[in-house]
């Protein structure tokens, strides 16, 4: 209600200031030029083309993804306050070259930002939502495909420009559209594996290392992004004190994912070898004989020629991961007994135990259950 009042406010103005110019001048050459000259009056038409922009905003909105979720509108006024705050630091830097085409430029850099973040909303809770219709599908590729070609269209221009005419404003669009790029990129490769997770009849257990490495490589892209342009500016402008958290918060999820995939290789590198099978001994003795992942009974699991688990512990500890049964319990050293596919999955996220959340990275091979 308060959109369509301040809509109808705003609509009037504008149709009120140029109706007076097209009134006070002698034609619409001299109308123009009087309506450039008079600041009031380019704030007013300034607003109106804020009015317009949001209404068409709303229409692909409602084209694109429908009636939006609450957690999707609180993620957008996060974002946008971020980014407008971003924005106000950046223009410390650029300061003598803020004019209508910066506010232009700038509106249409936020505009494009709210449907990525739309987008990387809507794809991520595909994996909550059980079915999603045809319609979806149709609606989420052509936006991303649209997305991509807008932004690799616009980085292309603001790079152009910057070549052509030396550093300028450009320059820090151009980063922009970029960065852009990667986080549509990662968008799509994520909606793809969630595309072929959904039809898949099994639960595909590699998907979580797929999606890892997705983010590793868009950080990795991101980070060197920033770098180029944080030296860039450094060189030709001043310190760029707006995207100092950008890198550092980059850099750190960078090193962090490259920390978390040499513990996961570590812990993962020979499973059968470093958390032997569980006995029917040591389930017995266990306090509670359900794994706390799945939240299923775990069983001893016959080896090859039927032959019991418990008969020959140490020849099943070794067998080949590609041979070994999803649903073998195994221990870690603290103790602690779990599915083999749950193990996995969980050591995909977390290097410690779910239950006491104690390291599994250990040093010996063999270790003493009691």
């Amino acid at each position: 209600m308060r959109l369509v009042l301040y809509g109808c406010v705003s609509s009037i103005l504008a149709i009120g200031v140029v109706l007076s110019a097209m009134h006070q001048r002698s034609n619409f050459y001299a109308a123009s030029i009087y309506l450039s000259k008079s600041s009031a009056c380019m704030m007013i038409l300034l607003n109106m083309g804020l009015i317009i922009s949001v209404l068409f905003g709303k229409a692909l909105q409602t084209i694109f993804f429908g009636r939006l979720r609450a957690i999707e509108v609180e993620h957008l006024y996060e974002r946008s306050w971020y980014a407008v705050t971003e924005t106000c630091l950046a223009m410390t830097i650029f300061r003598e070259e803020f004019d209508l085409q910066f506010i232009v430029v700038f509106t249409t850099l936020l505009f494009l930002k709210i449907f990525h973040w739309l987008c990387q909303d809507r794809v991520e809770y595909m994996e909550q939502s059980p079915t999603n219709r045809v319609t979806f599908h149709i609606r989420i590729v052509n936006l991303l495909a649209l997305l991509l070609i807008i932004d690799s269209l616009l980085a292309n221009h603001a790079i152009n420009v910057t070549l052509t005419k030396g550093p300028n404003m450009m320059i820090m669009f151009g980063f922009e559209y970029t960065i852009l790029i990667c986080s549509i990129l990662s968008i799509i490769g994520k909606y793809i594996l969630n595309v072929i997770d959904m039809r898949s009849e099994q639960t595909w257990e590699g998907k979580s290392m797929y999606i890892f490495y997705l983010d590793l490589v868009t950080d990795f892209f991101k980070l060197v992004t920033y770098l180029v342009f944080f030296l860039y500016i450094c060189f030709n402008y001043q310190l760029p004190l707006h995207i100092i958290r950008d890198v550092y918060v980059t850099f750190r999820s960078f090193v962090q994912k490259c920390r978390d995939l040499y513990r996961y290789r570590r812990a993962t590198r020979n499973m059968n070898e470093l958390y032997p099978n569980a006995t029917a001994e040591d389930l017995a003795s266990s306090s509670d004989s359900t794994c706390i992942i799945c939240r299923e009974e775990m069983q001893v699991v016959d080896i090859d020629n039927n032959q019991d688990v418990d008969e020959n512990p140490e020849a099943a500890a070794y067998r080949p991961e590609s041979d070994q049964n999803l649903d073998q319990p195994k221990i870690l050293p603290c103790g602690h007994i779990f599915h083999f596919h749950c193990l996995r999955s969980w050591l995909e996220r977390q290097q410690t135990c779910p239950t006491c959340r104690r390291s599994v990275l250990v040093d010996s091979k063999y270790f003493d259950l009691y």
